[in-house]
């Protein structure tokens, strides 16, 4: 970061950890912190103290301009936008007005976004989103979720983002996904689907991370083929959701998305099997409006969660300063 430069102070809230970071207009962070959100078997109050603690710790040693705070949580957020509806790990925080205690405490504008918003803008501004007017952001981990950016703007008509596009059924009746889906594309792309495999492949249980490692390697022909099939249900997923949002870039990103090549080209080829022919005549029909998609690993290491927290607020900077 460049001395004297304003920066922002992002969190991110997940079911397992809660981590931190001042992040500059260049989407770089510093001072990064974490602790373990704990709420599972832990009390609200011990967890918002703990939250404000470390806030202040991390604000007192900024020693430039803090323009706000930006947060994200693992679930769905209210219209309002103050706070989430529904985190599935974290249910005590259903309610809790976030907004209304930050501002309260440090003075400072802030805003909240669910996670796969924040991901995906932090993609946008500064990954493989940039350039793009229509983009996608497939977040692949223990779950499955997709954000969409167009013009600008995120699409956020449920939840604050694009609703659980992670729960399109790809396989009617097949395996159930830890919300009750059976088939959905989570419960055959998400960790559990991986290990799944695994089980049937080795006959004995193996971490989705190991798999991952050694099919991005190309060091077990197991592990290939099996992410290969994962890489074939993303492809499923994708052609679906690209008649619905027309993007013209779709990011991968997260956990699984490490497996490289091997997943990107056969979700890539499965892509193209099913609707290429469809984007391009579309794209003929329309004089170029619409150029075609292009599936792109996404550029972005690290806490994006805590990067695209702030987006809004240095936008907001950038406008005010204009």
């Amino acid at each position: 970061m460049k001395p004297g430069e304003p920066v922002a102070l992002g969190f991110d809230i997940g079911g397992s950890n809660t981590k931190f970071g001042l992040v500059n207009q260049w989407g770089e962070i510093s001072h990064a912190a974490e602790f373990s959100t704990g709420l599972k078997t832990g009390s609200l109050d011990h967890f918002v103290e703990r939250l404000v603690k470390e806030m202040r710790s991390i604000l007192g040693d900024a020693g430039v301009e803090v323009i706000g705070i930006g947060g994200t949580f693992l679930g769905w957020i209210n219209e309002t936008r103050t706070g989430p509806i529904f985190t599935m790990n974290a249910p005590a925080l259903h309610g809790f007005n976030f907004k209304h205690l930050l501002e309260g405490e440090f003075h400072l504008p802030v805003v909240l976004h669910d996670d796969i918003t924040a991901h995906t803008l932090a993609e946008y501004t500064w990954g493989s989103g940039r350039g793009t007017r229509r983009f996608m952001c497939l977040a692949m981990g223990t779950g499955l979720g997709a954000g969409v950016i167009i013009d600008g703007q995120p699409l956020q008509f449920t939840g604050g983002c694009t609703g659980d596009a992670g729960h399109i059924i790809l396989r009617p009746g097949g395996p159930s996904c830890t919300s009750g889906c059976k088939g959905c594309g989570e419960a055959l792309i998400g960790v559990a689907g991986i290990e799944r495999l695994g089980w049937e492949k080795y006959q004995r249980r193996r971490p989705a991370t190991e798999i991952i490692q050694k099919a991005r390697s190309g060091s077990d022909p197991l592990a290939v083929e099996i992410m290969a099939e994962i890489g074939g249900y993303t492809g499923e997923l994708l052609a679906s959701l690209s008649a619905i949002f027309f993007p013209t870039r779709i990011a991968l990103t997260g956990g699984t998305a490490r497996a490289g090549d091997v997943l990107l080209n056969a979700a890539r080829h499965r892509f193209e099997e099913l609707v290429g022919d469809y984007h391009r005549t579309f794209s003929r029909l329309s004089n170029g409006e619409h150029p075609g998609v292009e599936i792109v690993p996404g550029e972005l290491k690290g806490e994006t969660g805590v990067i695209g927290a702030v987006v809004d607020l240095f936008q907001s900077y950038r406008a005010i300063a204009l």
